[in-house]
Formats: structure tokens, sequence, C-alpha cells
């Protein structure tokens, strides 16, 4: 576990090799994980970082413990319900469709007062704003729109986009930002005239709509993006209990 990913927590790298094991059927669902002194000895990290590895799993709904039996992989079901910060193109693939997009503008625009807020940045400073239909197996499934805050003087062109695919992978590679959390609200529209020319829905018809503010593993936000889904895409959540009574 000794690694040169020295700007990744050795906790993060731990529950990422767990997380493949398990994606892989090595530790299958329902199956007990490895005692902690055991894990500490193969990945030659401390018991600390075991621990502090085996929670963010259980927050993040892949690991489940079992009073005085110890912790589980949680089922399947369970584990496709938790939600990651992935992109739409890891999501997509993930349902096991093709993704694509169509980009329809790519823009650096003047944050406004609400944006500004969320971003935590003053308004009128200066965004990213990207447009696109976003597409699954070359139909349309949503309408996208991002507002990215870039590293002063970082340059993101259309083509690398189109290229690329994905925008977060490109955060990631170009620029060292990479998406770790999100807040996100999720609501219904009625589709308007642009929906309905882009999309290939009726006028009226219930959108689902989700808005996300995305922040970096430093916790910075870098990103407010609003997506409307058509009807047939489906959004699964886990919902757990806090701590507080």
């Amino acid at each position: 576990m000794r690694s040169t990913k020295t700007n990744v927590p050795l906790y993060q790298q731990l529950a990422e090799t767990l997380k493949q094991l398990m994606a892989s059927g090595n530790i299958g669902a329902k199956e007990p994980m490895p005692a902690e002194r055991e894990l500490a000895i193969t990945y030659q990290v401390s018991r600390d970082t075991v621990r502090k590895a085996i929670r963010l799993l259980e927050e993040q709904g892949l690991l489940y413990s079992d009073h005085g039996r110890g912790t589980f992989a949680a089922p399947e079901s369970v584990r496709q319900m938790s939600r990651f910060l992935d992109s739409f193109t890891d999501d997509t693939i993930k349902r096991g469709g093709v993704p694509g997009q169509t980009i329809l503008s790519m823009e650096t625009v003047a944050a406004n007062m609400a944006i500004a807020s969320l971003l935590h940045m003053q308004p009128d400073e200066p965004l990213l704003r990207i447009k696109r239909v976003r597409l699954m197996n070359n139909k349309p499934i949503g309408l996208q729109e991002s507002f990215l805050r870039l590293p002063e003087g970082a340059q993101l062109t259309q083509k690398e986009l189109e290229q690329v695919g994905s925008l977060y992978r490109i955060l990631i590679d170009k620029f060292g930002i990479k998406p770790s959390e999100s807040l996100e609200s999720v609501g219904a529209v009625a589709a308007q005239a642009e929906e309905v020319a882009l999309l290939g829905v009726t006028l009226g018809a219930p959108l689902l709509l989700c808005e996300r503010v995305m922040l970096s593993d430093r916790r910075e936000p870098v990103e407010y993006c609003e997506m409307k889904y058509v009807p047939p895409y489906r959004y699964k959540t886990r919902i757990s209990k806090g701590s507080a009574g």
C-alpha cells in the first residue's frame, strides 16, 4: 500500500482497493471483511488507517456492521443505490449504456449572484459555461448546463471536451481537480420549447431536474450544474439515518 500517490491519503487508497475487491467478486455480497489486524498486515498500514477506510466504505453504503459479528460487504442491490460522484460518462457506462454528447455552447460568462454564492466567489467573476445534450446509446437523455470555476489562466477548449467526452476526466487529468463530493437537490419541471426541440419530448412533459454543486477533494466548490433528464432516466439514491436520535 506504500504508494507514490502522496496526495491521496492511505485510508482512501485502501478503501479503493477494497472497493475493487468487492466489484470483482473477490469479496462477495454479505461476506465478512478480513479482520483489522489482517488488513493492516496485508497492506502494510496502521490499524487506524484500516478503521478509517472501513468507515468511509460504510458511509458510501458498500459495507455494513453487524454488532458482535463483524463487518460485511453490502448486497449488490444496496451498493447500486449508493450515490457516488460519477461523471455522466461513468454513470452511463455503469448502467450498460454508451455515453455521448452534443455540445451546444461553450463560453466564458460572468457569475450571477446566485451561482457566485454557491461557488464561493464574487459576482461577475468569470466562469466557463458549458451547455450540452447528453446522449445514451445515441438517444438524447438530458440537457446539462455546467458553470465551472477553473484556476486562473486555465484554458479548456471545445475540441478537448469532444475528444475526451468526460468533463470530470479533464478536470482530473489536466487541472488536478478531483471531484470528491456533491450537494444535490432533485425535483421536477415541465418541458419548455427548448427541451421539446432538443430532447424530443412534448411541451409540458415532466422532466427530472437535478441541481448539483460539485466539491473538489479540497472541499472547494468547483462546479454548479443543472441537469434535466427525460422520464426513462432513473435516479437511485440511498438514504441513511444520522447519528442523532
